[in-house]
Parts: C-alpha cells; structure tokens; sequence
C-alpha cells in the first residue's frame, strides 16, 4: 500500500532521517519505533506532506506522492494524527468529526447558500457518518460536549476518529497512547486492533514497546535516522543492535507478549 524508497531528510547540517525505505502492506499494522531523535516523526511528516525529502520517492498504491501538499496527500487516502493533540478544542466533538469530513464534501458554495436539496441530503449523510463513527468508540453520548471537556484518553481517540473521517484506507499514529494511563492504553490497544480487522491499514509510531510488540504485524526500528533493524516482533525482540540502541541490554527476554 505504502512504499518509501531511500527517503532523505536533512535540516541544514543535521541528516534527520538517513536513507530509509520500508513497505507497508495492505491490512497491517505497521509500526516504527525507536529513540527520541530517530527521525520517526520526521519521516512521517515526509510521507503526510509536512516535509519535502532531500533525497527519495513515497509511492502510495504505486502512486508517486513525493512532495505532494498535505491536504492533496489526504485526498489519495492518508490520514494522520500527531504526537501533541490538535483537537478545535472550543469546537464540540461532533463538529471536530464534521471537520475531518470535508474532503467528502460535494455540494459547492452556492448550492450551500441556497439550501438545494442535494446539499441538504449530503449534510444529513455526513451527520450520519459523524455519528456512527462516534458510536463505534463509545463518545456518541459526549458528541455535544467541547472537545477540551474531554478526558486525555477520549481526546486521542477524537483525534483518530477524526482521521477515519477523511475516509482513509492508511492511518499514520502518531504515538498515540502518549500521556495514557494502563488503562487508557488497553482500551487503545483494542481500537486500534478493531479498526485494523475493519480493514484499515495503520502506520505506528510509539514509545510503548510492550504495545507495539503485541499489535504490530511489522516493526521497523530507527536510530539516528537510519533503519538498524526490521521484521516481527519476535526479530526485533532478539536483534542486538535493537536491544543495545533502543531498548537497553537489560532488556533481553525480558518481556514476554
């Protein structure tokens, strides 16, 4: 579904992000892990839009979107969330859903100021999917509520709910169980597992290594920009170069998923 090939990102001096290429495959759960300063959220600004590669193709469904403007690149099917939570907070969470939706938007300005009937059907269908969408994580009941109102949990999982929104078939997590307690966690871990059986495809970034070696079908690990390691999470629980980068060597066998 997705493929970088040798994607180089350089800040002035500072290589960020070294000649990576990797392939995620359709109905995955692809993630990346690695330390801070790997150039994980660098490479997924690259492969959203943010950044433009020094260096290197995107290709997504064998399409060539290097360089492509974010809102283009969400177009093709790509939605995303981010490390810090980027919710319209004075919005309510139903409207902050309506939000991810206006690139299914058909009916133009006019047809809006005139109130014809197909604007007003594709308003009631786009309210209807807001909802359902809102049900499926268990927030239908706080649709009314402003966004800041929320618990942390129930506000990552707004922001995710509003990447499906777009009608993405890849969703790139920004690490997303960040600032979650255990529990908060164990319930992302299960939506994130359902959406992927619902057949979306999910491009992980996170820092909680016991949840990605249980989700993840692939791991990729960067450190300093460079790949060091790739393959199952049973590969990338033995491989040296892991345990001594990103890991730590007291981490060898000791974490059983």
């Amino acid at each position: 579904m997705l493929r970088s090939e040798k994607i180089c990102v350089r800040f002035g001096g500072l290589v960020a992000v070294d000649h990576v290429s990797l392939t995620v495959e359709e109905g995955t759960i692809h993630a990346i892990i690695g330390p801070n300063g790997a150039g994980k959220t660098t490479f997924f600004n690259t492969i959203s839009g943010a950044e433009k590669p020094a260096e290197g193709k995107v290709f997504f469904r064998d399409e060539d979107i290097t360089g492509l403007p974010p809102h283009r690149i969400a177009e093709k099917g790509i939605g995303r969330t981010f490390q810090n939570i980027k919710l319209f907070n004075s919005m309510s969470v139903l409207e902050n859903v309506l939000c991810g939706m206006h690139l299914n938007v058909r009916s133009n300005i006019v047809q809006d100021m005139l109130g014809m009937s197909f604007q007003r059907r594709e308003e009631r269908e786009l309210l209807e999917k807001c909802e359902s969408l809102l049900k499926q994580v268990g927030l239908y009941d706080k649709r009314d509520l402003k966004a800041n109102n929320l618990p942390y949990g129930e506000q990552r999982k707004l922001e995710i709910v509003r990447a499906m929104a777009t009608d993405a078939s890849l969703l790139m997590l920004d690490e997303p169980a960040a600032g979650m307690n255990p529990t908060e966690t164990r319930e992302l871990m299960q939506f994130i597992r359902k959406i992927n059986d619902e057949g979306l495809t999910i491009l992980l970034i996170e820092h909680d290594v016991r949840m990605v070696m249980t989700l993840a079908d692939k791991i990729t690990v960067l450190d300093h920009g460079i790949k060091i390691a790739e393959g199952s999470a049973e590969d990338v629980r033995h491989d040296a170069n892991v345990i001594e980068a990103y890991l730590g060597k007291s981490y060898r066998g000791a974490v059983d998923v």
